[in-house]
């Protein structure tokens, strides 16, 4: 009992440490870290309620436009970050995060079908031969459908781990590259962590396609976008400085003349 408590103990100064490095209030963090996990219940929660369930978790519903808003503010984070980096000398980092960026960018154009069903137009015949749901998206073609899955399980997992083996280690480390440019802050992990034990649940124990559990994914995702988003935001609040504001000249008084 003595141990668990002082692990609790290290675990919780690590959590408030981490979170002050990256200029969050720990509290603010605390709320950070839970909020993935309420959403994952509220949504689990709806099951009772099988019509809410579906419309919760439907095409271009709730859950399916948070994603592309998640996406979306990535995807405008990560080229500010690239500009800033390569402004400032990191190059190789600024490509990173430019590929990075266009990625994001076509996942939130997969997301939305490119708009598709805002717009009405057709699925090209030649896609919609080969699209699972007929749509004109690549990730639901035959071949790719299969590499989606292995893709979020390694994001998912980096985003989970990379923080909590950097924060083990980081003493050894003390002079490498600065790891906000590659590791999340701590209050993100259970975002991620949450998708990679979606993802490896699926693997491993219900790797059926069942219509419950497969559409329950798209909580997953939107919790994978929701810390992705969130890391962008947090390394471009500290990548780009932010300007003092300009103070008011104190005017001496003076007795007239």
């Amino acid at each position: 009992m003595p141990a668990i408590y002082r692990w609790n103990t290290k675990a919780t100064i690590r959590f408030a440490r981490d979170a002050r490095e990256w200029g969050i209030p720990p509290r603010r963090a605390l709320i950070i870290a839970l909020l993935p996990l309420a959403i994952a219940l509220a949504a689990a929660a709806t099951v009772v309620h099988p019509p809410l369930f579906i419309w919760l978790l439907d095409e271009d519903s709730l859950v399916e436009w948070l994603q592309f808003l998640a996406l979306g503010a990535a995807g405008i984070f990560l080229p500010l970050m690239a500009f800033r980096l390569a402004k400032t000398g990191h190059k190789a980092m600024a490509l990173l995060y430019g590929v990075v960026a266009a990625g994001v960018w076509f996942l939130a154009g997969e997301e939305i079908s490119w708009g598709q069903r805002i717009f009405g137009w057709q699925t090209p015949e030649a896609m919609e031969a080969i699209n699972r749901q007929g749509e004109t998206t690549v990730h639901n073609i035959g071949g790719v459908q299969e590499l989606v899955p292995a893709a979020m399980l390694l994001a998912s997992l980096y985003g989970a781990c990379a923080p909590l083996v950097w924060n083990a280690v980081r003493g050894h480390w003390r002079y490498a590259t600065p790891a906000h440019l590659l590791v999340p802050p701590l209050c993100v992990v259970p975002a991620f962590g949450l998708a990679a034990a979606y993802r490896l649940f699926r693997l491993i124990v219900w790797p059926a396609p069942d219509y419950g559990i497969s559409e329950y994914g798209e909580v997953m995702e939107l919790s994978l976008y929701l810390g992705l988003a969130l890391f962008c935001w947090f390394n471009l609040r500290r990548v780009v400085p932010v300007r003092p504001a300009a103070r008011t000249p104190r005017h001496r008084l003076t007795a007239p003349a």
